[in-house]
C-alpha cells in the first residue's frame, strides 16, 4: 500500500525525492519544495523546462519546439486529480475512475499524467495494447516521465514482449534516478534477465535480443506457412543463439514440412536435447517418424512454439510455489 507523504501528513507518496533522502513524497509536496537545490531531479528539470518554454513560445506555436525539447504541461491540480483516480483503480473501481480520466482527457489532451492514468487504468484492465499507446503518448509529451517508462516496460513484459520490455526498462534506466524505486526495479530486471539469458542460452542480453527478433521473422514466415523462408530465419536465430529450443523444435517442423525426415528428426532430437521436456518437440517427433522420407508431411496439427513464451514458462518453473 503507498505510504503517506512525510512532508504534509495527508496525501499519497509518490515520488522518491533526493533532498528528502530518498524518501518518497506526494505530488503537491514535489511542486511545493521544488528549488534550484533539486539539481538533476527529472520533475524539477521538467518544471524548469516548462517554464523556460512556456515563456519563449508565448504567442508562438508550441509546435515550433527546437529538435530535442519539450513542452509539458505542469499543473498539479490535475495531478492530484489524477492520483485520486488511480487510487480508485487500485480499489478495484474502473468505472468511477474511467469519467474521472476522460473528463481530464478532454480538458488537458496533451497532459502527461492524463495519458499515464488512461494507460494505467486500461494495463489494470488487461487491455496491454491500449495502454501502451497511452504510455507512448505520455512519454512523448514528457520523455523524462520514469513511472510511464516503468508501466510501459511492465505492460510489455505482461505481454510477453521481453525484447520490448528490455528496451523500455533500458530508457528507465538511463534517463531515471538510481535512488528511484522504478529505476531500482527496472535495473533488478535487467540484471536477472542478463543472468538467466547467460546462464541457460550462454549468450550476452543484446545477442540474445538479436537473436528473438530473427526468431519473430521466422515465427511469422513460419504462420503464413513459407516453410523455406522460416526455414532460413531459424537457421540465422541459431546463428546467434543454439542453445534456444524453440528454434531447433521449428526447424524440425519446416524441415518436416519441406519433406526432409532426417533433418527434421535431428532438429527435433537437438531440441529434446535442450531441453528434456520441451512438449511441441515430443509431440511433433513422433508424427515425423512416421512421415516418409521426401514426402512433405500433411498434417496440419503440429505444434510451434514462440520464442518469449518458451522463455516465460521456463522461468515460471523454476520459481518456488
Amino acid at each position: 500500500m503507498t505510504d503517506i507523504c512525510p512532508l504534509c501528513k495527508t496525501s499519497k507518496s509518490r515520488r522518491h525525492c533526493a533532498r528528502q533522502d530518498g524518501a518518497a513524497i506526494c505530488t503537491l509536496c514535489c511542486v511545493a519544495k521544488r528549488d534550484e537545490s533539486c539539481g538533476v531531479c527529472t520533475y524539477y528539470t521538467a518544471a524548469k523546462q516548462y517554464r523556460a518554454a512556456k515563456h519563449d513560445l508565448r504567442g508562438h506555436n508550441h509546435s515550433a519546439l527546437p529538435a530535442g525539447h519539450f513542452l509539458a504541461e505542469i499543473d498539479p491540480k490535475v495531478e492530484r486529480t489524477v492520483n485520486d483516480a488511480l487510487e480508485l483503480v487500485q480499489q478495484g473501481q474502473t468505472n468511477q475512475a474511467r469519467p474521472i480520466l476522460n473528463g481530464l482527457l478532454r480538458e488537458h489532451p496533451l497532459n502527461h499524467t492524463v495519458c499515464y492514468g488512461l494507460g494505467t487504468l486500461l494495463a489494470i484492465e488487461g487491455k496491454h495494447k491500449e495502454a501502451i499507446e497511452w504510455f507512448d503518448k505520455a512519454i512523448a509529451i514528457y520523455p523524462y516521465f520514469t513511472e510511464a517508462h516503468f508501466n510501459l516496460a511492465l505492460t510489455y513484459q505482461k505481454q510477453l514482449d521481453i525484447a520490448n520490455a528490455v528496451r523500455a526498462y533500458r530508457k528507465l534506466v538511463e534517463i531515471g534516478n538510481p535512488k528511484e524505486l522504478e529505476v531500482k526495479r527496472a535495473q533488478s530486471f535487467l540484471d536477472d534477465m542478463a543472468r538467466s539469458v547467460r546462464d541457460t542460452d550462454g549468450v550476452d542480453l543484446d545477442t540474445y535480443l538479436e537473436a528473438m527478433t530473427e526468431f519473430d521473422r521466422a515465427f511469422d514466415l513460419m504462420q503464413r506457412g513459407e516453410w523455406l523462408s522460416a526455414l532460413e530465419g531459424f537457421r540465422a536465430t541459431v546463428a546467434k543463439n543454439d542453445r534456444n529450443a524453440p528454434s531447433h523444435g521449428n526447424m524440425g517442423l519446416c524441415y518436416a514440412k519441406l519433406g526432409h525426415k532426417t533433418k527434421a528428426l535431428a532438429e527435433l532430437d537437438r531440441a529434446i536435447a535442450l531441453d528434456p521436456k520441451y512438449e511441441p518437440a515430443i509431440i511433433n517427433r513422433v508424427q515425423v517418424k512416421q512421415m516418409e522420407e521426401g514426402r512433405p508431411i500433411d498434417i496440419d496439427n503440429m505444434v510451434n512454439t514462440d520464442f518469449s513464451m518458451e522463455r516465460f514458462q521456463r522461468e515460471q518453473s523454476r520459481r518456488p510455489s
